[in-house]
């Protein structure tokens, strides 16, 4: 079979990142107390909601493009930016033009959650997107009983999603940490990807290792994974082990000690967990979550045909419809006169500004939703929801649905395996199995 390349979004547990772009930027790390507002939630027709004047719709963001984070921040913001830019181009929403208001908060979860409360009741923007799990935990009630509608929260707290929940106007983008971790299990546990020939099912009594966190976002996904386990009579099966990067030899001699087969790995630090895989001695399959989908996450070198390395993924590049994506992002991207030629074409491979593009585009196709039903829906967060709800988005290399109060929005996820060729320093993800629903995995 013709091995496909696969360029696929790495999203890291802390670092998950979808950031947007705007005309306006402020970046005072001491935002004022905030200020109670009300705002029309447009009960009525042809009523706004606020952040809604005769010329402007205001939209919200926290980014991160200064300082340590600043290498995923910049592409993903620049993305972003890119595809409002060029709606605002081709005319914006309802005869307004988009303005975002981004704050930069430095990953300081104190500063990001008053400026939180300062888009809401100072900024009184329209909608908020691309939130960190770090400042929405502390201010979800908030947020909630406010009622704005949010696009994408980088975390996978569980408090953050609901699996269904039409009243619910938090809208989900990048999978969430629970939709992941039912992945990783329903995988190993169904396909036949194991034995010398890469063609078997993992024998019905072989122990699993599975490697996590100790962060409330890491436990809940622990959490979603032992309940497919338990649901599947295979919870005895798995042996669980929190770990730092420091105590990774420890984990792998009790998986050793206990015979396991296999590993779950539910972290990012991939290339770490290699070396100390191989230190040891160990070689066994491992399964890593899509945060580690990505040909930055492993190193040609360290590649053995008897430890193959898996990954889940969620947006997949390499079919004639991701492609067009790409070209679609880079023409976007010509919409920023700050942006030059030579950065539009590396941006097509960068990972994180494709990250910027979907939410962005998800955004946009909304808007563009709002257009098409002009005098009929207004902008307002009653018919802003309508319009996330009213079919999938299918946007080439990645399907958003929201439909009849889903809210998590990827519903399906693919599986790469790693090949590192060490003679040449080359490598590819290659697709191993298709985009499938977790009933479809589970079914095999």
């Amino acid at each position: 079979m013709k091995m496909k390349k696969v360029l696929c979004l790495l999203l890291a547990a802390t670092m998950v990142f979808g950031m947007m772009a705007g005309c306006k930027r402020t970046d005072d790390p001491k935002p004022s107390p905030s200020q109670s507002g009300s705002q029309q939630t447009g009960d009525n027709k042809g009523a706004v909601s606020q952040g809604v004047t005769d010329d402007t719709v205001k939209i919200g963001t926290i980014s991160l493009v200064s300082g340590a984070f600043a290498f995923i921040g910049q592409p993903a913001y620049d993305g972003f930016r890119a595809c409002i830019a060029r709606l605002n181009a081709q005319g914006g929403v309802q005869g307004r033009q988009i303005e975002i208001i981004a704050y930069d908060d430095q990953f300081d979860a104190a500063t990001g959650k008053a400026y939180v409360e300062r888009f809401v009741e100072q900024d009184k923007v329209f909608l908020l997107a691309s939130l960190f799990g770090n400042i929405v935990e502390p201010s979800l009630d908030y947020l909630k009983e406010k009622g704005i509608p949010i696009v994408n929260i980088s975390s996978g707290l569980d408090v953050c999603f609901s699996e269904n929940d039409p009243d619910s106007r938090l809208f989900q983008v990048q999978p969430a940490n629970l939709t992941d971790a039912r992945y990783l299990i329903a995988r190993i546990l169904n396909e036949s990807i194991f034995g010398p020939n890469k063609d078997q099912k993992l024998p019905d009594d072989a122990k699993i290792g599975v490697v996590h966190g100790v962060d409330s976002a890491s436990m809940s996904s622990l959490g979603h994974l032992q309940e497919y386990a338990k649901q599947n009579g295979a919870l005895d099966r798995l042996v669980c082990e929190a770990v730092t990067a420091e105590t990774y030899a420890t984990a792998i001699q009790k998986f050793k000690n206990e015979g396991c087969q296999a590993c779950i790995f539910m972290g990012v630090d991939s290339t770490t967990w290699i070396s100390a895989m191989d230190d040891a001695g160990w070689e066994v399959p491992v399964i890593f979550s899509y945060g580690a989908s990505t040909l930055q996450s492993f190193v040609p070198d360290t590649y053995k045909p008897t430890r193959p390395c898996y990954a889940t993924i969620w947006a997949d590049y390499a079919t004639p419809q991701g492609q067009a994506m790409l070209d679609d992002m880079v023409d976007a991207l010509s919409y920023l006169p700050d942006v030059d030629e030579n950065l539009r074409k590396s941006y097509r491979d960068n990972n994180y500004c494709c990250a910027g593009y979907l939410y962005g585009m998800t955004v946009v196709k909304a808007m563009e939703r709002l257009n098409a039903h002009e005098g009929e829906w207004s902008l307002n967060w009653e018919d802003f929801t309508k319009a996330m709800e009213e079919a999938p988005f299918d946007l080439g290399c990645v399907t958003f649905d929201y439909m009849n109060g889903r809210r998590l929005g990827v519903y399906e996820m693919a599986m790469v395996e790693y090949i590192g060729h060490p003679e040449d320093g080359t490598e590819e993800l290659i697709m191993l199995r298709p985009f499938e629903t977790l009933e479809e995995v589970t079914a095999k």
